[in-house]
């Protein structure tokens, strides 16, 4: 690859061009690969040979590596330049090198052997094949590997039972969400349960919970059914994960931001779209400006907002549900676009149709944020300007809602239809 190509390639001014920080080589390397970066570095900095990263990573984690524990992972799987993980094919190959590098030079190092081969596990893009099978060809080691340790007591202490609960989960995770038959159904949560067992005793109590949810998951799904999640209980403990993750690893973390990714999904699943909007517009601002918005955990972050920010609504004489779009004719009108899917990431707004019609005949679904207006008895004149989420329909044709404020020391309140407007964009907050 010529150097100017190199350059355009990194949306780079040719003067501009980068090179690897490890070997100060521009261009591709003796094997004709480019240089790469998929880290939180901008500018010219960061960029790196597969290669050289794989050979930096094996020389600091063999100087600094303890045979009696375990050596630094952190250099197969984080820029010593930004500080922040690796992702997409970077870290999929340092993973991959990461579990070589163990097997040739700490076979024996059973701990060591499983914690690398868990992480190459989550670095897999599942929807490559050839992956699929390597995963599977993974997942066999780690299960001789657990089979030997469970055979021989002397191999035994919280650190091993802390590598074979992560190692359970994460062949429980494939089995379930990737194969999804029956049978690899049942194996999954053989493999939950053993690991909610070593957390029990490592008395680690959210890697409990969390484990219960999966199992529960799962025997919904065997049993043909949905499996039935406490909202406020998925609350809870979304918060209490990205709270301690917080504590542990920094809020600009990419692992922090995923876990608030997460803590604002169920926060909308809750129908609280408010609060989970809010917090989601904050943590998409922070993500841009620490990793960047070419980052890949940015883009899940603003994909997780957008779909936040629709405002569904159903016909009141039928069951499609629509995008609301705007309100016409002073609020008497209002377009629409859809159908939606069931699922938003299944969208394909080409096959959408955008129609308008009186307001009066769209029903908001719960969650959706709105304004109250037009009130006019004494007791709710002050509830005028008011924002809010709706949260429960009441009538035969649904036409009063319940209202739940964000505003501290408003009590929810049922509330006509005709009474509130979908806020399509979120004030300031006061």
């Amino acid at each position: 690859m010529s150097l100017k190509r190199s350059a355009s390639v990194a949306g780079l001014l040719e003067e501009e061009a980068p090179c690897c920080w490890l070997c100060l080589e521009e261009g591709p390397d003796a094997s004709d690969k480019p240089l790469c970066r998929d880290c939180s570095c901008r500018g010219t900095s960061g960029f790196v040979h597969l290669s050289c990263a794989v050979k930096y990573a094996e020389n600091m984690s063999r100087d600094d590596a303890d045979e009696e524990y375990r050596y630094p992972s952190a250099f197969f799987r984080t820029c010593p330049n930004c500080k922040q993980d690796y992702q997409g094919d970077v870290a999929y190959t340092l993973a991959k090198a990461r579990v070589d590098f163990v097997e040739r030079e700490f076979k024996n190092n059973h701990e060591m052997c499983l914690d690398a081969m868990t992480e190459n596990l989550y670095a897999l893009d599942f929807k490559d094949e050839q992956r699929r099978s390597e995963w599977e060809d993974i997942c066999s080691k780690m299960i001789s590997i657990i089979e030997i340790v469970d055979k021989d007591p002397s191999l035994q202490h919280d650190g091993m039972s802390h590598s074979i609960a992560m190692a359970e989960t994460s062949i429980g995770e494939f089995k379930q969400y990737e194969l999804g038959t029956k049978e690899y159904l049942e194996e999954a949560k053989k493999h939950f349960i053993r690991s909610k067992d070593l957390w029990e005793g490592l008395g680690k109590v959210l890697d409990v919970r969390a484990m219960d949810r999966k199992i529960r998951t799962i025997v919904a799904k065997l049993s043909g059914t949905e499996p039935e999640l406490d909202t406020a209980e998925e609350i809870i403990h979304w918060r209490t994960k990205y709270n301690d993750s917080i504590e542990s690893f920094g809020e600009n973390d990419i692992f922090t931001i995923e876990q608030g990714v997460d803590l604002a999904t169920a926060l909308h699943g809750a129908d609280h779209t408010i609060e989970a909007e809010r917090f989601l517009t904050t943590l998409a601002q922070k993500c841009r400006l620490v990793h960047g918005i070419d980052h890949k955990v940015t883009k899940e972050t603003l994909v997780a907002l957008q779909v936040i920010k629709v405002r569904q609504v159903y016909l009141s004489t039928g069951s499609d549900v629509f995008q609301a779009l705007r309100y016409e004719s002073d609020g008497e009108r209002i377009v629409l676009q859809g159908p939606l899917p069931e699922h938003l990431d299944e969208r394909n707004v080409d096959k959408e149709k955008t129609l308008t019609i009186d307001s009066k005949d769209a029903r908001s679904l719960k969650g959706t944020p709105v304004v109250c207006h037009s009130l006019q008895l004494r007791s709710m004149v002050h509830l005028n300007g008011k924002i809010g989420e709706i949260r429960a329909s009441f009538g035969e044709d649904e036409s009063i809602c319940l209202v739940h404020f964000e505003e501290d020391g408003l009590k929810p309140t049922k509330v006509k239809l005709e009474n509130v407007r979908i806020l399509f964009e979120l004030p300031e907050k006061k």
